[in-house]
């Protein structure tokens, strides 16, 4: 990219901060840190092999991550452009949440970084899937993110010999973190963010954590007060880059036309119903949905229940909840054919262009202490959002969006269902709502652009 055009697409200018030295003190924390990794986790993993290799997700994943796979495991139609082409970017995202937050800048970094290869790791069973779900025809290779052992790391740099590596929102380890610093690997934290726990569980061992910050080139949080959190811990404010968040990007390109259209074959039903949409609901928050939309119906006749639980292997278990008089209950996967009041989503990346047919979205997560979810995709969608007193792991995504009226935060399943029907009887005050959090949306997005630009002009200088 010329520097004209790196100028007319807002590159974040930054000034280089310098290579981390650590100090004695580091080091010996660093020591102690590899020495007890090596010698105590291999040994768990060992004494509780019974019990790991007995769950799927774990037997997937656990002999990958030891480092015992392929390395990077190319996909098939970009096998040949991979071949012989001299750089290489590793964009690594933890799980589900992370991937969809970088689903838009990995296919805006595809065509841009040729000939150099693009390679993608996760953490997680259900990120990896969804990795390969989302980015097919996008990326030369896919595999698992090697566990923060010594050998696993290692064989892991030799196979994929990054010349640059890319860190979204999470999955810290100090040991990776040393090795990209011995390697003289370019590194950025991208969509960085800090919950209050993490602040404290990284305070507590600044001495390790603090050098692993400064590792990345730069790093790119989510939002100031997220800049701040970084500085807490001691971070070069050489290193920080203007704040920003993916998910406004990715909220705008979970609407995938195929789904939607499959989706609406699904739910073929009498026109006029209402729909309220619940996404990412968690264990214990929906039997509190089930009496809320029992006390729904009373006021709103023929109103419909779409619910998708944060994890989809929950949803026989989730059906369960539901099942029994009055309410018919109907798995996704099973539609259509079957009459239903409530449907449970039992499959990945439906819920993206799920919202588009909601008339109220509800936030799981925030009924129970976990944190709540991401609530910018039914903001995206132009819908009216609803969610509980826990939003902690999106405070301020939140705190917007119930300053500038797009969403009503509910104290309890009474309480939303009498917020629900204010909404699902208000047309004018719905939509209201709706369009306040599609102007939010747009205000915050093109950061994606941004962060791409920079790491385009950093892998041309690696």
């Amino acid at each position: 990219m010329s520097k004209r055009n790196q100028r007319k697409a807002g590159v974040n200018k930054c000034e280089t901060a310098p290579a981390v030295i650590l100090r004695l003190d580091e080091r010996l924390f660093l020591g102690m840190y590899r020495l007890g990794m090596n010698l105590l986790l291999p040994s768990a993993l060992l004494a509780l092999s019974p019990i790991l290799l007995s769950k799927r997700k774990r037997r997937t994943t656990l002999l990958p991550r030891l480092g015992f796979q392929r390395f990077p495991q190319l996909v098939p139609s970009q096998a040949k452009t991979a071949q012989g082409s001299g750089k290489g970017l590793w964009v690594h995202a933890l799980s589900v949440g992370e991937v969809l937050s970088a689903v838009p800048l990995i296919r805006a970094l595809h065509s841009r970084i040729r000939p150099a290869r693009l390679y993608v790791s996760a953490s997680t069973l259900s990120g990896y899937e969804t990795a390969r779900e989302k980015l097919e025809g996008a990326v030369d290779g896919l595999f698992y993110f090697p566990l923060d052992l010594l050998f696993a790391v290692r064989r892991c740099f030799t196979r994929v010999k990054p010349s640059m590596f890319v860190l979204v929102e999470t999955d810290l380890w100090p040991g990776f973190m040393a090795e990209i610093r011995r390697q003289g690997t370019p590194s950025f934290l991208i969509n960085a963010r800090l919950s209050p726990s993490s602040l404290r569980r990284y305070g507590q061992a600044k001495k390790l954590f603090s050098p692993a910050l400064n590792t990345f080139s730069r790093i790119y949080p989510q939002s100031a007060s997220d800049a701040e959190s970084f500085r807490a811990l001691g971070v070069n404010p050489a290193r920080l880059a203007a704040p920003g968040n993916l998910k406004f990007d990715a909220a705008t390109t979970s609407r995938v036309p195929a789904r939607v259209e499959e989706i609406r074959v699904k739910l073929a039903g009498p026109e006029g119903d209402k729909v309220l949409v619940a996404g990412s609901t968690h264990d214990g928050e929906e039997a509190i949905l089930r009496r809320a939309f029992l006390q729904l119906r009373q006021s709103v006749p023929g109103l419909k229940l779409l619910v998708a639980p944060r994890h989809p292997h929950r949803a026989e278990e989730v059906r369960r909840v539901f099942a029994g008089d009055p309410l018919r209950v109907a798995l996704y996967s099973a539609l259509p054919g079957e009459r239903f009041d409530v449907v449970v989503v039992d499959e990945f990346g439906v819920l993206g262009s799920l919202y588009e047919f909601g008339d109220v979205a509800y936030v799981g997560g925030s009924l129970v202490p976990k944190g709540g979810q991401n609530p910018v995709e039914p903001a995206a969608a132009g819908k009216p959002v609803l969610f509980g007193p826990d939003m902690s792991d999106f405070q301020e995504i939140a705190d917007e969006m119930l300053k500038e009226g797009g969403a009503i935060q509910v104290r309890s399943g009474k309480d939303l269902a009498a917020q629900a029907q204010r909404l699902l009887s208000d047309k004018a005050f719905s939509a209201g709502l709706g369009e306040k959090n599609k102007a939010l949306v747009e205000r915050h997005s093109g950061v994606t652009l941004r962060v791409a630009n920079d790491i385009v002009v950093y892998l041309e200088k690696a």
